[in-house]
């Protein structure tokens, strides 16, 4: 299997070689890395560089660099600021270098097992997506059902990597904090951001009751059980409830809450009284 765009690789790198940025360049590059990195990063667990070297290749280019390996990423652009930019949106918290000291051998021969052969992505790599549309990635991990060991190795590779950065933007950006002690019983008035109905049987009888996740005024975020009545993605609403646990997923803390009840839904009330 070869690249979908490998002979227009080939044609382009024998007419011309990517440009080299000039020191401006590369200077405004790191100081516009260093914005969105977190200070104390632990480096023995790796980091992202970009290859701006261009000898013989057409494409500046992403690498991670782990205790494990260097491994490709993806392509990123021929353009120096714009291939920067993407690097950067794409790797959250974690730190981003420039490399000045020459572009990385075996570029495609790193790329062939990364390629996707079906769906809406087929013939790009995985580092391709990854940039693109990392849920993307997680659904891949979720649905693939291929043989390929390795493909499957892979997936989980830039899953892993997805969440890794995802977590890291959340610890530095979140504003949730845990509310209450375990066990207290506290009052909450926030928005529904998420809703779940389920339905089942209790004495016989078919039931439906409503998870929901809210944002309180400060941001920090529950989980409900059984809120008790319906309510609807968008609500305002006020509940009391009890503090069942304190977990944190993906870097965001969550306030767990059991017995709840719902003591008003400003949302419907304004939509009931026209007010």
């Amino acid at each position: 299997m070869k690249l979908k765009n490998y002979t227009q690789y080939l044609n382009e790198a024998q007419m011309s070689s990517l440009k080299q940025p000039t020191d401006e360049e590369i200077e405004w590059a790191e100081k516009y890395l260093e914005e969105g990195k977190d200070p104390d990063w632990d480096y023995t667990f790796g980091y992202f560089f970009i290859d701006v070297s261009g000898k013989h290749h057409v494409y500046y280019t992403l690498w991670r660099e782990s205790k494990l390996r260097t491994q490709f990423i993806t392509n990123l652009s021929t353009d120096f600021e714009v291939a920067v930019e993407k690097a950067k949106k794409s790797t959250g918290r974690i730190p981003v270098l420039i490399d000045k000291t020459g572009t990385k051998a075996g570029l495609f021969k790193a790329a062939q097992a990364e390629i996707i052969t079906f769906g809406k992505y087929r013939g790009k790599t995985l580092g391709d997506i990854f940039v693109e549309d990392p849920q993307y990635i997680v659904w891949l991990s979720k649905n693939y059902n291929g043989k390929s060991a390795e493909r499957a190795e892979r997936i989980k590779y830039y899953t892993d990597l997805y969440f890794e950065t995802i977590t890291k933007k959340n610890l530095e950006e979140s504003k949730s904090q845990h509310i209450g002690k375990i066990g207290e019983k506290i009052f909450v008035n926030g928005t529904v951001y998420d809703v779940k109905s389920l339905v089942g049987t209790y004495y016989g009888r078919s039931t439906k009751t409503y998870q929901c996740k809210i944002v309180d005024d400060n941001g920090n975020k529950f989980f409900t059980y059984n809120i008790g009545a319906e309510v609807n993605k968008g609500d305002y609403v006020k509940i009391s409830g009890k503090v069942k646990d304190h977990t944190e997923k993906l870097g965001v803390k969550f306030t767990v809450l059991n017995y709840c009840k719902l003591l008003s839904n400003v949302t419907k009330d304004v939509e009931k009284y026209n007010l």
